[in-house]
């Protein structure tokens, strides 16, 4: 477990000394940050003028264009930035060899990397936690169990974003190509859900293959373990 560690402090390392990190960080931060304000400034101006807002935390946070909704909307375009450099940019320059020269396992090396983007995934969620802070300061009796469990679908979908990614960048020195077969992949699994729909047992197998909608449930309070499992196979598959 050390040299797994070690090997996810310096991954993570590496990731922060290259600007793409810290542009999707900022640019998630604004982002989120423009439409969060901009929706709680609409609602308290729908407010003020003596309109009713039934649920302010659901409206903010799980609506339509809410908080959490934009950010599994948009989410799938961030990871493959930071994914794609894992494994091929050791491919390519070379230094996989002295990876695995060293007493160390592939097996750890792509834990250890994993673990790194497992590090990434929380600051992301920590800036949504963030503005849900805001929010329940400013909202009267807000909802933290409903935020709570938002913020864990995110997570768990972000781990499972991060795992394909990692899977796509072992198969390709090339970064770019890295990043488009993991875009191709999430377009994939959101796809499949619509395949054999007039078939009983293709519908259940295409439902079963599909993260279309599995963090919705969560982002609504409910997170049952059907999802959750789902997501720690979908890890443990592209992790091996």
């Amino acid at each position: 477990m050390t040299k797994i560690f070690k090997i996810s402090k310096l991954e993570l390392s590496i990731l922060f000394y290259s600007p793409v990190a810290w542009i999707a960080i900022v640019i998630f931060m604004i982002q989120n940050g423009i439409g969060f304000f901009g929706l709680l400034g609409s609602y308290q101006e729908a407010i003020s003028m003596g309109i009713n807002v039934d649920n302010l935390t659901f409206s903010l946070f799980i609506d339509l264009n809410g908080l959490f909704d934009t950010v599994l909307q948009n989410l799938y375009l961030y990871i493959p930035l930071i994914t794609m450099g894992l494994m091929s940019r050791e491919l390519q320059s070379g230094s996989i060899k002295l990876l695995l020269s060293a007493p160390v396992k592939i097996r750890e090396i792509i834990l250890g990397k994993y673990l790194s983007m497992v590090g990434y995934a929380v600051i992301l969620v920590l800036i949504l936690v963030i503005y849900a802070s805001a929010g329940a300061l400013i909202i009267k009796n807000p909802d933290i169990k409903l935020i709570l469990s938002g913020l864990v679908g995110i997570f768990l979908l972000t781990c499972t974003y991060s795992a394909i990614g990692l899977f796509m960048s072992s198969l390709t020195a090339y970064q770019v190509v890295a990043a488009i077969s993991t875009l191709a992949v999430f377009a994939a699994l959101k796809f499949i859900g619509s395949v054999g729909q007039g078939i009983d047992f293709v519908r259940d197998l295409t439902y079963f293959l599909s993260i279309s909608g599995r963090a919705d449930d969560m982002l609504k309070g409910l997170i049952t373990t059907k999802d959750v499992l789902y997501f720690l196979i979908i890890i443990a598959l592209f992790y091996r």
